[in-house]
């Protein structure tokens, strides 16, 4: 109930002069609250509902041993209420803070909507509001986090910034086992309401295509504290400061030992396996760089965005937000990555492409990302970074020559396509041309795999069809008109491997997808969709993000601190950004239906066509009239 100015004929303050100030702007400091429609709680309650997040906080709190209570006051206000409230700001478009959550349990909801939440009934009277104004505070806080607590990693004080010498006990010990048990239940949080977003779409619009494709991409999102510590350095500083005589001196460091030094441009990003002992430090890592790199504390928001894999650049679907994480800067990149794709295969669609840049496929070990990735489906593409060549040895003396497995023998010109055009030594024009000439030496399959999953691959210049000519084969090669490239003898090993001995050579599925692309690399299809899919999730993180209405990378509208809190606000955000984009989609499809009806309806006639007459045929709208001097007669007038 939002507070009137009107003081009760008990209250003290009656009479009392106030100046031009209301006691309504009193309670709330000047602020204009707003009544939140009873249809609108209903409707958000109901969403809440549909992720099943409810049963899970209350399973993973038997689970921790915390679904009895020890005693004191009852719970005041429950998870429902928290998450309906979190889903209201968000619709609303305002900052997840919990003022805003007492403001609106305490003031801006209905009684109606009161009984429907179970909230206690609140002060009508000017002091008792005032009175119970820090009582209402506390139990929203105390609400939220408890969720926080059911899924939090980092469980351990963040009131006050720490010195090195804690924060390395902090993260010595560490459970890691403990954090990824917690980490997987903040994900599956998330997953559980981007899913509920995905399934608010009409049936004909999510499933307008059958496939899903995906880009993915990490952004900055910044932290409400400002410091983080060197990984690299901690063990030293930790020492200095335990050796110092003076405690008083010592300069306070770190509050929250999950934020880190996000590389945002000009410098090298690292992608540390999860737990790692030696992890990446970019403020050593980037000493070398040519000029400062941008570095900012923070967190890496991880999203995963649905776009047109069968026609890139339409509009037959919105492109939502379907899978999202966040995690520390620098850190398990690949695994994060790994973790989005398995949550967006949950939307009951096939896999299709995974896209991403080259801090991704370009840049991970195969066996922490290209490897998993497509064990669930998905079929990866990306462009390649200039400082590599992407030329690796296969199995039988092969060679793995970026998205493909080619003949010993190809042509130096050909191994090096990606790494010369990237580095200005061929134009783009030279590039096409040479990736298509490159083609000609890829190994060929020889049959489907067998139950072991082995595949046998043979020499381009073997078979019923081969597609080059090599001085080795060439007794064995068919007799056949077509011109074929040739393998220069400067370019053949000068020790045969089985490629260029056997008739075959047998190769594990994984083998062959180790570098594979769902595309030809720098085809027409590939650029493309490559093109399509990087602008679909640039698009999503400039809509979420700084400048927007979510203002998502701000830590001002999340104050609140920890990495945990940074997720869950940020899921509510991406949730009302899904909400939005499927509103508008609809909306604009409406839009155009309506435009077409009242073009085809019934519409009155314009003055121009009722009084206009053709001078030439001598006729207006309706009737015709005789010209003067011509026999014509006047048709019969109808009633």
């Amino acid at each position: 109930m939002i507070p009137n100015d009107f003081l009760s004929e008990s209250d003290p303050r009656r009479g009392v002069d106030l100046g031009g100030i209301s006691p309504s702007e009193i309670v709330t400091k000047a602020k204009i609250l707003t009544e939140v429609p009873h249809a609108a709680v209903v409707r958000a309650v109901s969403r809440v509902r549909e992720t099943g997040i409810l049963e899970r906080l209350e399973q993973w709190r038997i689970e921790d041993g915390m679904d009895h209570s020890v005693g004191g006051r009852p719970i005041a206000i429950d998870d429902l209420s928290i998450l309906t409230g979190l889903m209201i700001l968000a619709g609303e478009e305002k900052p997840m803070l919990i003022k805003e959550l007492r403001e609106l349990f305490q003031f801006r909801i209905t009684e109606e909507s009161r009984a429907l939440l179970g909230l206690p009934d609140a002060a009508v009277s000017f002091l008792g509001v005032l009175i119970e104004e820090k009582r209402w505070y506390n139990n929203v806080h105390n609400a939220f986090h408890r969720i926080v607590a059911c899924m939090n990693p980092y469980p351990y004080d963040m009131r006050s910034a720490k010195n090195h010498v804690t924060i390395k006990r902090l993260v010595d010990n560490h459970d890691h086992a403990l954090a990824a048990i917690l980490k997987a239940r903040l994900d599956e949080f998330t997953e559980r309401f981007l899913l509920m977003t995905f399934n608010a779409q009409p049936r004909d619009i999510r499933r307008v295509s059958k496939i899903l494709s995906v880009s993915f991409d990490q952004t900055y999102l910044q932290s409400p504290t400002v410091k983080a510590y060197s990984r690299k350095k901690l063990n030293a500083r930790a020492a200095n400061e335990a050796a110092s005589n003076d405690q008083a001196t010592l300069n306070p460091g770190p509050v929250d030992i999950a934020t880190g030094y996000y590389v945002s441009s000009g410098g090298e990003r690292g992608d540390s396996a999860p737990g790692a002992t030696d992890q990446f430090d970019p403020l050593t890592a980037n000493k070398r760089a040519k000029k400062d790199p941008e570095m900012r504390v923070g967190y890496a928001a991880n999203f995963a965005v649905r776009v047109d894999g069968e026609k890139p650049g339409s509009e037959r679907f919105p492109y939502l937000v379907v899978a999202a994480t966040l995690s520390t800067p620098n850190e398990g990149v690949s695994e994060e990555a790994v973790s989005m794709l398995r949550s967006a295969a949950k939307t009951g669609l096939t896999p299709g492409f995974a896209d991403a840049d080259k801090d991704y496929f370009a840049n991970a070990i195969f066996g922490r990302l290209h490897e998993p990735v497509v064990a669930l489906g998905f079929q990866p593409l990306t462009d390649y970074r200039k400082d590599r060549q992407y030329l690796f040895d296969a199995p039988g003396g092969a060679l793995y020559i970026n998205d493909g497995i080619f003949c010993p023998g190809t042509p130096k010109a050909l191994r090096t396509i990606s790494y010369d055009y990237l580095n200005g030594i061929i134009d783009y024009e030279t590039s096409r041309l040479r990736l298509i000439e490159r083609k000609a030496f890829a190994l060929h399959q020889k049959e489907k795999a067998d139950a072991k999953g082995r595949v046998p691959m043979m020499c381009p210049a073997l078979g019923a069809s081969p597609t080059v000519v090599c001085p080795i084969r060439e007794m064995l090669a068919n007799a056949t008109k077509k011109a074929r490239p040739e393998i220069d003898p400067d370019d053949i090993p000068a020790e045969l491997d089985r490629i260029c001995q056997q008739h075959s050579v047998s190769f594990a599925e994984a083998e062959i997808k180790r570098t594979s692309q769902g595309l030809d690399y720098g085809s027409d299809e590939w650029e493309k969709f490559h093109t399509h899919a990087r602008n679909g999730i640039e698009s999503v993180n400039s809509q979420v993000k700084k400048g927007s209405t979510n203002d998502l990378e701000s830590s001002w509208r999340r104050r609140a601190r920890g990495i945990t809190v940074a997720q869950i606000f940020a899921t509510f955000a991406l949730v009302q950004h899904n909400l939005k984009k499927i509103a508008t989609f609809l909306k604009d499809q409406f839009t155009a239906e309506a435009q077409i009806l009242v073009r085809k309806g019934d519409r009155k006639p314009r003055a121009r066509d009722n009084d206009w007459k053709n001078a030439y045929t001598g006729s207006v709208p309706d009737r015709v009239i005789p010209i003067i001097g011509s026999n014509l007669e006047q048709p019969p007038q109808t009633s």
